[in-house]
């Protein structure tokens, strides 16, 4: 028995292990691209069809790791005839690939892949097209074409499909020769094929083709073709198929309602991108008729729910999940009712990944109902303890949001914030003060419940959270006459400025310090020259310079008119949405249902190239619907607030804001004299140390809704006008009086009944002359009159679905029409 052979030694190497895997793993040898040409050329390995197939695969292998095998294009053209299905598939494959490298060596391929076209073998045929269409060519085009419109006719489906594909191959060849011909109504002839793979390829072509026209054009007939083929077309077809459902408006109702019968039975299939193509369609479908929303998304809702607990949670696709999530949380946001009762859904599991826990507290707080608030409220505070920072924060942040939506549970929401600040992680207290500053500023009688607790955490709050330290420090300026040791509660802020970083707390510091001095004078007025002396020498901050110089010279023109912009409306009265509450964003993200920009949260002019976009946005001209879910289209408080600032003049012409003098002919800050930080130029003019509390401006407002800067500028109330208004006159004077004033607004919850509206309006002396309940609103017309005589007439229409109501406000005389808004507001606000 001869010995086996040892291992090779030195440089010898063994045989390649076999198997698949040995392709990709190619050897170092000098000349192996050559050693290729040899074999590819070699009569034997022609002779032998598994070997030729074997070292044909090697040239892929070395293809597809990078490895330039671009010189063995001759010997791969010439290997393209043969029986071998296989080989052939491989060399089309190469000749794609190196074709556009080697275009006057591609012309040698033309007439082999011509005469495969018409090959008796259906699979040979589309292989073929196929291969001839991706060579890149512009040269070839004129080869193409023949064996592209025979395609077109082929009585094989895999043929026909290819030959579709090809039109849009050679689109972006030479657009004008698709254009030009008569491929596109070819095309359009095709869709109704009757292989569904074929139509899918139609609409897919004619999409792209037609990107500049706004994709394709659709009609009733072609609609109506394609819903009554659903069962032809496969997944990816369905989708194709319903994203153009999507865009088709319905003539009538009946036909709307016919086209969501033929569409139920895809909500039920398992494919995800599917069944959102199909809420898609009814969302589209049902934007105009918001009656039938809560109908709707209440079908909706099943689907939805099980594909997150199924192919989600369950399957462990947190990809899926999250991208779910962001559409259910969409729908809730215009369909509140339809998924409240299911909020359990929505709670957080140990194993999901931050981003999915984040887009489930959202919704949480989106979902919660007067019944589920108090649990929903409880589950977000076991999260507000989780040891990921921005989860907590975000808990934190859903608390507030519930609690200034929800008026009922706004004490319940305070509660839980104070506790928060017992939490040791500064984070948490940070975000705990941050969102208490907003319940407040949405329900200032609950202040009760925060404010003793403020004094002891606002020196626990670290620097590492100034945001928290600046709505802290606004807190105590707003309502430092309730609490007992305001003045030195900022006293330490100000003693430290300099150590201070953050430019917010420095702004916050000075608007909370001055508030404070025109409330508590004595003890603040030393603490104020101080502060304005450290912030007029910060150079470190122009913002927080020009504000403490602002402040500075309002002071010493006139403490009145300080004290008018820094107080004039009470900040507090809030009728509405937080400007950053706007669900102006997510109405328009319903156009764009079951694309990237739900996910990414932003409309597709923002992150799709200009390039890239249809020049005819059909998505984005489409009419959209008012908002059901009280999400007022009103404007947010930022714009009305720049509005009045346009408006309005920052001081009367005749009042001048008078500069500060040079510091040699007088002490700015009182520096010489610490107790008289306003004193003035003139010294025959006696210092002003605070100012007189009964005549205060109060209502002048730097950021809207005063008349200007004037000492005499009146204060507005209502005066007892029951029974001053018969029906006639009422009448009469509408019609008489000709200019009016709309609002809207955005109620927390409905009135009962017309009668709880009433009674809430006449204790703020707003009285009812007729109302009613239809099935959809509730109606009121009003009237009030001030003590300037000025005579209000308002007409008011309260949606049920929306929680919207419309103010329409007629006035005699020289009254306010926004001053008796935000009455009314208030008192249907506190029904």
């Amino acid at each position: 028995m001869q010995p086996r052979p040892g291992p090779p030694s030195g440089g010898d190497r063994g045989p390649p292990p076999s198997g698949g895997s040995s392709y990709f793993q190619p050897d170092n040898k000098k000349g192996e691209v050559n050693e290729l040409k040899t074999l590819l050329r070699d009569q034997n390995v022609e002779r032998d069809p598994k070997r030729k197939r074997d070292v044909i695969k090697k040239v892929i292998a070395y293809m597809t790791l990078g490895i330039d095998v671009s010189r063995l294009f001759t010997e791969m053209v010439m290997s393209i005839e043969t029986r071998d299905l296989v080989v052939k598939k491989m060399v089309y494959h190469y000749l794609s690939t190196y074709a556009h490298e080697k275009p006057e060596m591609g012309i040698m391929c033309i007439n082999t892949l011509q005469r495969d076209c018409s090959n008796e073998d259906p699979m040979v045929r589309g292989l073929a097209l196929r291969s001839l269409c991706s060579l890149r060519l512009p040269s070839v085009l004129e080869y193409i074409s023949a064996p592209l419109r025979a395609s077109l006719t082929d009585p094989h489906s895999y043929v026909r499909k290819t030959g579709v594909i090809g039109i849009l191959k050679v689109f972006h060849l030479d657009r004008d020769l698709v254009r030009s011909g008569d491929f596109v109504d070819v095309l359009y002839n095709m869709l109704q094929d009757v292989d569904g793979t074929v139509v899918t390829n139609c609409i897919v072509a004619l999409d792209e083709i037609m990107l500049e026209e706004g994709g394709i054009a659709i009609n009733t007939a072609i609609v109506h073709h394609l819903l009554g083929r659903l069962n032809d077309f496969n997944e990816w077809g369905l989708g194709a198929v319903l994203r153009l459902v999507a865009r088709y408006e319905p003539e009538s109702d009946e036909e709307t309602f016919g086209i969501m019968n033929v569409l139920d039975p895809v909500l039920r299939t398992s494919n995800s991108g599917v069944v959102l193509e199909a809420i898609g369609c009814f969302v589209r479908l049902t934007e105009n008729l918001p009656e039938l929303h809560a109908q709707v998304y209440e079908r909706l809702k099943a689907p939805m729910l099980t594909l997150m607990a199924g192919g989600g949670a369950a399957g462990g696709n947190f990809e899926l999940l999250y991208c779910l999530l962001k559409h259910a949380e969409l729908l809730v946001s215009r369909c509140r009712e339809a998924f409240a009762s299911e909020y359990r859904n929505f709670y957080i599991r140990y194993d999901e990944p931050s981003p999915v826990k984040h887009v489930k507290v959202s919704v949480l707080a989106d979902l919660a109902s007067e019944e589920s608030a108090d649990e929903i409220m409880s589950e977000l505070k076991e999260y507000a303890g989780d040891v990921d920072a921005e989860l907590a924060k975000a808990s934190i942040g859903a608390i507030g949001a519930i609690a200034s939506r929800l008026r009922s549970k706004s004490r319940h929401g305070c509660a839980l914030l104070v506790d928060f600040l017992e939490i040791g992680a500064p984070y948490v207290k940070a975000e705990a003060l941050l969102v208490a500053k907003d319940v407040l500023r949405r329900y200032p009688e609950r202040r009760s419940d925060v404010l003793p607790s403020l004094a002891r955490y606002l020196r626990e709050i670290d620097s590492s959270a100034p945001r928290g330290r600046a709505a802290a420090v606004w807190i105590v300026g707003r309502w430092g006459d309730e609490i007992l040791n305001a003045p030195y509660m900022l006293e330490s802020l100000i003693d430290s400025y300099a150590d201070e970083a953050s430019p917010d707390v420095k702004l916050a510091l000075l608007t909370a310090s001055t508030r404070l001095f025109f409330k508590r004078p004595p003890e603040m007025q030393a603490m104020l020259g101080r502060l304005f002396q450290a912030a007029l020498d910060d150079a470190a901050n122009a913002d927080v310079r020009d504000r403490a110089l602002l402040y500075f010279r309002l002071l010493r023109r006139d403490v009145k008119v300080a004290r008018a912009v820094l107080d004039g409306r009470d900040p507090c009265a809030i009728v509405g949405a937080f400007a950053e509450e706007t669900h102006e964003l997510f109405d328009r993200l319903f156009d764009y249902f079951n694309t990237l920009a739900v996910v990414y949260g932003q409309t597709p002019d923002q992150f799709v190239a200009p390039a890239k976009r249809p020049k005819d946005d059909h998505l984005a001209s489409r009419k959209r619907a008012p908002a059901t879910n009280g999400h007022a289209p009103e404007q947010d408080l930022a714009a009305l607030e720049q509005e009045d600032i346009d408006d309005q003049p920052f001081l009367a012409d005749d009042q001048p804001l008078a500069a500060p003098p040079p510091e040699e002919e007088h002490d700015l800050l009182g520096a010489a004299d610490a107790t008289d930080v306003l004193a003035t130029d003139s010294p025959a003019e006696p210092a002003v140390l605070a100012p007189p509390a009964d005549n205060i401006l109060d209502s002048f407002d730097l950021l809207g809704g005063g008349a200007g800067l004037v000492d005499d500028a009146p204060s507005r109330a209502l005066v007892d006008a029951a029974n001053t208004v018969d029906p006639a006159t009422f009448q009469a004077k509408w019609a008489e009086i000709g200019s009016e004033n709309t609002f809207q607004l955005s109620l927390p919850s409905l009135p009962a009944a017309t009668a709880d509206a009433e009674a809430a309006l006449a204790e703020r002396r707003v009285y009812t002359m007729a109302s009613g309940e239809l099935p959809a609103q509730f109606k009121f017309f009003f009237y009030a009159l001030d003590d300037s005589s000025a005579l209000y007439l308002i007409q008011c229409v309260i949606d049920k679905a929306s929680s919207n109501a419309t103010l329409t406000v007629k006035v005699q005389g020289a009254g306010d029409a926004s001053f008796v808004r935000s009455v009314i507001a208030q008192g249907l606000g506190a029904v």
